[in-house]
């Protein structure tokens, strides 16, 4: 998928409003199952979707406030050792190791690529939520 319908569908991502039993959606903007655990195939793959993300940086900055890297592997452990981590924090801290986030004006919008699924599966993924990251 190309930076702009990436753009686009982040853009109709947090443009919806957010459902009264959950405080988020979610957005797969890309997705690559593996039938074969063929390593190089999937660090290749790994290696796209990171550029994919890092495409998106710039455009994403100049509309909303980018607050860099977010850690999820601190609140996997915290989640791990009983916290009540908030979804969609806790689920995504599960998929991937590191979102990079930014602040829409009454939103968090997080993009992270799927790293702790592997081999099987590998995702670019969108959240818009209004739950603060923990």
């Amino acid at each position: 998928m190309s930076p702009a319908r990436h753009l686009h569908a982040i853009d109709q991502l947090c443009a919806r409003a957010l459902p009264t039993e959950r405080a988020f959606h979610v957005e797969e903007l890309q997705r690559t199952d593996f039938d074969a655990t063929d390593p190089g195939e999937y660090e290749d793959r790994c290696e796209q979707y990171a550029a994919e993300l890092a495409a998106l940086h710039e455009p994403l900055g100049e509309k909303w406030v980018a607050h860099g890297p977010f850690g999820l592997q601190g609140v996997l452990l915290r989640g791990g050792e009983g916290e009540d981590i908030p979804e969609p924090w806790h689920g995504l801290s599960w998929s991937a190791s590191s979102a990079d986030l930014w602040h829409t004006g009454d939103r968090w919008l997080a993009l992270a690529v799927t790293d702790r699924e592997r081999p099987r599966l590998l995702r670019l993924l969108a959240v818009a939520t209004d739950v603060d990251p923990p």
